[in-house]
């Protein structure tokens, strides 16, 4: 086989599969199909976003994590939004006057997606940047039929805290211009085009990300446009703007070695999480059971202990990633758990943004990657005149006073459930994982972590199973498994929360790939809570 390529979007995975059928490889088919997503789902990402991906390279044997964040502008302050607050949404959100960090120029962080990308494609990929964006630019030329799950949520209203995306989206002329029809939401069956943003991946094609970072046309007019709205974005933040390249987090879980991105990512979560359960026999415990469930939510909650206490860029502050990915951190929380203790961690009041997307390949010669990349909760409404793309409202994530890990700082990123994982055995890829959906983003590539190795579910299966999720005060508990673990859950003292649908995607929209280790077989996996899906391209 060729390769493999998933993503929430079925628009966006036709350019994955377009590039593999041109002699692509897995990067090039994940880069291009990034690309696409831009316009397929337009307030998921764009080339105003952010994220982060953790690429395996075969043939030269370099593994590595490429984050690339948004970054507070230089002139950001940690004291600039302390007397905004009205009330604090969530353990990493808070709602200020005006949605000040949510809506608007000001809450926009310095994107990094067309360097990041640039970047893979320089490092790891077969086929000239230009045609790895040539799928995009014809979607977004052509358009496509609006479906339903778009038009949902471009009409949906503010509630608990945040804006409506409509609403936004009639904020700013240029993006109501681009995303709504005279200020009404797109509607089901419409064809949606986006030919100002055809013209801006053109000049990016030519001239890669120089023209947003090195003085190019498109940096100019977002300087210019960001100065006339009282934005903080200059032109000294554009240039100063660097990727993190490092080689991934290594844990083992079992047989097998688990790749993660490190802080202010979620990764090192992921690996002490994983840490925890190694201690108990998961396969023995049997999927679905109340055991199981017990455990799974105490363990992810003590990785949420965690996170609370030290989580935060590890650029300007010490966060301790040897401890918190230790094994003896793990026995530390297991003994607690095993004791029967009930540990509350501050968490989730209302339900969380999905405003976030993923896109996974492997390709036949062993390649690997997973991008994970965003415009925020769900995105700063601001649009560019010409450009013609939604920019990322990432200021929002940051604590809005001095003195935390996550406070604002200039040149900071804020914290993120992003985390694009890789799994190893024998040295080799046969798993690589990673989905929307904040910080249910760590405890959906868990659950199909767990559910590949310790029940050996195949990637359809792994990422289909119901799922748990527990951050705070509650359990969050997926339609299908809550009738058979509620009682048990209740009786040992944990409150739980019913999901309302059977296949609910506030449990994030996890999509993987899985490589059979004997019979060098592919196969991928799209989260059915959403309407992703895959493309197999075979040799």
């Amino acid at each position: 086989m060729r390769g493999v390529v998933v993503c929430p979007h079925p628009e966006a995975v036709e350019a994955g599969r377009r590039i593999l059928q041109e002699g692509g490889n897995a990067v090039d088919a994940a880069i291009a199909t990034a690309f696409a997503q831009g316009i397929a789902d337009p307030i998921m990402t764009s080339v105003g976003g952010n994220g982060t991906m953790q690429v395996y390279h075969a043939e030269s044997g370099q593994h590595l994590v490429i984050d690339f964040y948004g970054k507070a502008p230089l002139r950001a302050t940690p004291e600039m939004w302390q007397d905004k607050v009205i009330r604090r949404l969530r353990a990493d959100m808070w709602e200020l006057q005006g949605h000040v960090n949510q809506v608007g120029h000001l809450a926009v962080t310095v994107p990094g997606t067309v360097k990041a990308l640039y970047e893979a494609s320089r490092r790891f990929g077969k086929l000239p940047w230009s045609e790895l964006l040539q799928p995009a630019i014809a979607l977004a030329e052509e358009g496509f039929i609006v479906p339903q799950e778009l038009a949902e949520t471009m009409s949906r209203p503010g509630a608990d805290g945040h804006a409506g995306v409509a609403e936004i989206m009639r904020s700013n002329p240029a993006a109501k211009k681009v995303f709504t029809r005279d200020g009404e939401p797109m509607q089901v069956g419409e064809r949606f085009r986006m030919r100002d943003y055809a013209q801006t991946l053109r000049t990016i094609a030519a001239g890669g990300p120089d023209t947003i970072y090195g003085g190019g046309e498109i940096g100019r007019a977002i300087v210019k446009d960001f100065a006339k709205h009282g934005g903080l974005i200059t032109d000294e933040d554009l240039s100063a703007y660097n990727l993190d390249i490092y080689e991934p987090l290594r844990g083992q879980y079992r047989s097998y070695e688990v790749c993660g991105n490190r802080p202010p990512g979620s990764g090192a979560q992921i690996i002490e999480t994983l840490n925890i359960l190694e201690g108990f026999d998961m396969a023995g415990l049997g999927f679905g059971t109340p055991e199981y469930a017990y455990v799974m939510a105490m363990a992810q909650r003590a990785g949420f202990a965690d996170r609370e206490r030290y989580l935060g860029d590890p650029a300007f502050l010490d966060v301790p990633v040897d401890l918190l990915t230790s094994k003896e951190r793990a026995a530390e929380w297991r003994k607690r758990i095993e004791a029967g203790e009930i540990f509350d961690v501050e968490g989730l009041l209302p339900p969380e943004s999905k405003e976030t997307t993923t896109v996974s390949a492997m390709d036949g010669d062993g390649n690997a990657i997973n991008i994970t990349h965003t415009l925020g909760s769900p995105c700063s409404g601001v649009v560019v005149e010409g450009l013609g793309f939604l920019f990322n409202n990432s200021m929002h994530i940051f604590y809005p006073y001095p003195g935390h890990p996550n406070s604002i700082a200039p040149g900071k990123s804020r914290t993120t459930g992003m985390s694009p994982t890789i799994v190893l055995r024998d040295g080799q890829p046969v798993m690589v994982t990673g989905a929307p959906g904040a910080v249910k983003i760590l405890t959906g590539n868990l659950n199909a972590l767990v559910n590949h190795i310790d029940y050996g579910m195949t990637a359809v299966e792994a990422v289909s199973a119901p799922r748990i999720h527990s951050e705070g005060l509650w359990v969050d508990v997926e339609a299908r498994l809550y009738y058979g673990v509620a009682k048990e859950l209740e009786r040992r003292g944990l409150r739980l929360a019913k999901s309302v649908k059977s296949h609910d995607g506030f449990f994030a929209l996890v999509h993987a790939v899985t490589r059979d280790p004997a019979s060098g077989r592919l196969s991928g996996g799209a989260d059915p809570r959403g309407r992703g899906g895959w493309a197999e391209v075979r040799a």
